[in-house]
């Protein structure tokens, strides 16, 4: 897996695995050859044959082979344009299997989307393989035989689907070979850059209002040759039911067109656009009253706070996510918490946000027993170390032999690596980063400069363990190779609180400063379902959200009045307006579903290509990355 980031996008029409699942035998035969005819001709040498089974998802998949779904389950948005997809994380899985053991045509994939409108879903129900066996014809599920590795009492998911509503929303064994296709990243030479998807797409679109319901239902061995290549429906009526098992179903609604990801984001809350307490200053307000707007515009605001001997009062605290750059200067290191409390005789109060930060960098350290005893015992032996060197040069006009004086001991990886999570917030409870809810409400963005001199606190309080005596913080502050150092001078970021951060999983963002050179990303991390926390390297001036390219839907495009057309690519993979199809082929419009065989036919031809597979059949279907730039203000 690399970190690097392609270039282009490449698709590929399959992607066929080394061996289908089934069971396969190998035999192996020994042979002599004697030019010097010393062994007898009689000689015998035994045959050994050996039978292996290649198993794979079958009635189930790896919750990890799936990397994504399109729309993101349980949003809301316009998604009436779109077809859903499922992306995999390994790439052969579609072909692994065949719809029809009688046919050549292996590059068919066996499982296909159905869409279902609300009034339409099916009640999944979760049965054992014996039950679907003994019920073979209520509802309509062929015979099959068990696989190794398979019982009679392994549970599977599936869904009952009556005949009428099948017949008009189930791909033909046609529209098939255009569902699905591979997608991978390549570099500027076209090796491969990260992981192959693989990806089966949809041929009906969304209701446009309503809740619509995906399944990924296996086709295995569902297509006959006997039946024209068409799908085997057992003889059942309309009104009876046909039974597919389900690997992966998901739902989302398509209510309100302003729910798009580039809507959403537009709609964002960005005043203030710090994070601060709202302005609630009246049109005349008093000089406490401004005070206190003073001190709410620089990200503070009044906590309770309980004194060591039993006292109560009210102290400001900020976090380290702070309305602007810092320049106090604090000397560390401490002996304690309270030597950072500062006090400001003009309103009587307590600033106690470097105080916070130093104790709670200690209590993270201990409450970490691992960490806490590593850093104990490397602190001891640097100690040791450095009272041998200086025993040595105290004995030096004795004449006794010098050793070389040995170097530092080497800081422990695990030691540094969780300085530099905690330098970036990791494991900080999100009350200490964002106290009161207000500062972040929903929908809302708000961007920060990060107090080093907090982090520097809080980095403190960590290395604090084993600090007990003034000559322990002596030693602590002639370190030169402290692991508790801060190494970054400027760092600036912000905070999303929205809907697109679990709708649209996979966002990628990108900051610029104000010459527009792209800024280091140091963190970007989802702190809950619908929070995102972003960290760059220097002073952010723009930001730039958009989706990563596993979330490229696939979709046509709408006109004012409803009615669908598709702009097409050129050979270079261009936008162009002279390229559309203006009349999109359907195989049941009424359903929305549409007739995938004729519309890639119809592209081939407005393209003029002589050859068209579903890679390039995928590629004009593409609806794009959505992108949205903000401003820090």
């Amino acid at each position: 897996m690399t970190t690097k980031a392609p270039v282009k996008v490449e698709f590929i029409q399959f992607h066929q695995p080394a061996l289908k699942d089934g069971e396969y035998k190998i035999t192996v035969k020994e042979t002599i050859e004697d030019n010097n005819k010393k062994i007898p001709d009689k000689t015998q040498f035994q045959t050994k044959e050996k039978t292996f089974h290649v198993a794979g998802e079958r009635f189930s998949l790896n919750p990890q082979d799936i990397h994504g779904v399109f729309p993101p389950p349980g949003s809301l948005g316009e998604h009436s344009h779109v077809f859903p997809h499922v992306v995999f994380n390994r790439s052969t899985l579609p072909w692994e299997r065949v719809i029809d053991n009688d046919d050549d045509d292996r590059n068919l994939p066996w499982m296909a989307l159905l869409l279902f409108d609300e009034n339409e879903k099916p009640e999944p129900k979760i049965v054992t393989l014996k039950d679907i066996k003994s019920k073979s014809n209520d509802p309509k599920f062929p015979g099959f035989n068990l696989e190794p590795g398979q019982h009679d009492d392994d549970k599977v998911t599936v869904i009952d689907v009556e005949e009428s509503l099948l017949k008009n929303i189930l791909p033909c064994k046609e529209d098939l070979k255009w569902l699905a296709h591979v997608r991978r990243g390549t570099d500027a030479s076209d090796n491969l850059v990260g992981d192959e998807f693989a990806i089966v797409i949809g041929n009906r679109l969304p209701q446009q209002t309503g809740t619509s319901t995906v399944h990924l239902v296996s086709l295995e061995e569902r297509y006959k040759n006997g039946n024209n290549g068409g799908f085997d429906y057992q003889e059942a009526g309309s009104s009876d039911k046909i039974r597919f098992v389900s690997l992966k179903s998901w739902s989302f609604a398509c209510v309100d067109p302003k729910h798009t990801f580039t809507e959403i984001l537009k709609g964002l809350d960005q005043n203030p656009s710090t994070l601060r307490l709202p302005n609630t200053l009246p049109a005349t307000p008093t000089p406490e009253q401004q005070q206190i707007e003073n001190y709410y515009k620089m990200g503070y605001l009044p906590l309770r706070h309980y004194l060591r001997e039993g006292g109560k009062t009210v102290s400001w605290y900020r976090g380290p996510l702070s309305t602007g750059q810092d320049t106090t200067e604090i000397k560390l290191p401490v002996g304690g918490a309270d030597q950072l409390a500062r006090y400001n005789p003009d309103n009587g109060m307590f600033d106690e946000s470097y105080a916070a930060a130093w104790e709670l960098g200690r209590l993270l350290a201990l409450q970490n027993k691992g960490f806490s005893v590593s850093l104990y015992r490397w602190k001891r032996s640097h100690a040791q170390q450095l009272k041998i060197a200086e025993d040595q040069i105290i004995h030096a006009p004795l004449h006794l032999p010098i050793k070389n004086q040995q170097s530092s001991p080497e800081i422990p990886s695990d030691i540094s690596t969780w300085f530099r999570d905690l330098s970036l917030f990791k494991g900080v409870p999100f009350g200490y980063l964002v106290p009161d809810e207000r500062m972040l409400p929903k929908e809302s963005i708000r961007f920060f400069w990060v107090d080093r001199y907090w982090v520097e606190c809080l980095l403190d309080g960590a290395f604090s363990i084993g600090r007990v005596t003034t000559s322990d913080r002596q030693r602590d502050s002639q370190l030169t190779n402290s692991p508790a150092q801060n190494t970054h001078q400027t760092v600036t970021g912000f905070l999303l609180r929205s809907e697109v951060v679990s709708g649209w999983p996979g966002l990628q963002v990108d900051g610029y400063d104000g010459s527009n050179q792209k800024l280091n990303l140091l963190r970007m991390d989802r702190l809950s379902a619908n929070v995102l926390i972003c960290l760059f390297e220097g002073e952010i001036a723009d930001v730039d959200i958009h989706q990563k390219p596993e979330t490229i839907h696939f979709g046509l495009d709408k006109n004012q009045d409803g009615s669908f057309y598709k702009k097409l690519r050129n050979r270079e993979g261009e936008l162009k307006d002279n390229l559309k199809i203006d009349t999109i082929p359907w195989k049941d419009q009424e359903n929305r579903v549409v007739n995938i065989e004729q519309l890639a036919e119809d592209i081939k031809q407005e393209l003029d290509f002589t050859e068209f597979t579903s890679a390039q059949f995928a590629l004009e279907a593409i609806e794009g990355v959505q992108m949205v730039k903000f401003r820090k203000e």
